[in-house]
């Protein structure tokens, strides 16, 4: 069974993106959609964001089929609730919305693995000798 820990870590993201934890008179540099999944996307390794889509597209998968057992992994009754409420739609639509943006900066940033483990050698290789 799939554990959903980078949808968990994306919504937690996204609801901090646009500020969702704060009143509404105190909410100032809301991020866009668009902008929330580049920097998610730019933050983590290439298997992070594969996993991403995979819980994404099983979250849609499972709604698609009535079964909303997976709103149970949330840590909260009211985790989720910030999506009809800011984006107008349910969480499958907005993930059904966001898979694409994702595939799209992938492409845009030549995400891989291979160049993944490039970067990470380049990381160890670039570190002073103590």
């Amino acid at each position: 069974m799939r554990s959903y820990r980078q949808l968990f870590s994306f919504m937690c993201d996204l609801g901090d993106g646009i500020q969702d934890h704060l009143p509404e008179e105190m909410r100032t540099e809301q991020l866009g959609l668009e902008e929330i999944v580049g920097l998610w996307v730019d933050n983590k390794s290439y298997l992070e964001i594969r996993s991403l889509k995979k819980d994404m597209a099983a979250y849609v998968k499972k709604c698609e089929e009535m079964d909303y057992s997976l709103d149970a992994i949330f840590p909260y009754d009211d985790f989720l609730l910030f999506v009809p409420e800011r984006f107008g739609c349910d969480e499958s639509v907005l993930f059904s919305q966001v898979l694409p943006m994702i595939e799209q900066r992938e492409a845009e940033t030549n995400r891989s693995l291979p160049t993944d483990v490039i970067k990470w050698f380049k990381s160890i290789y670039a570190r002073p000798i103590p």
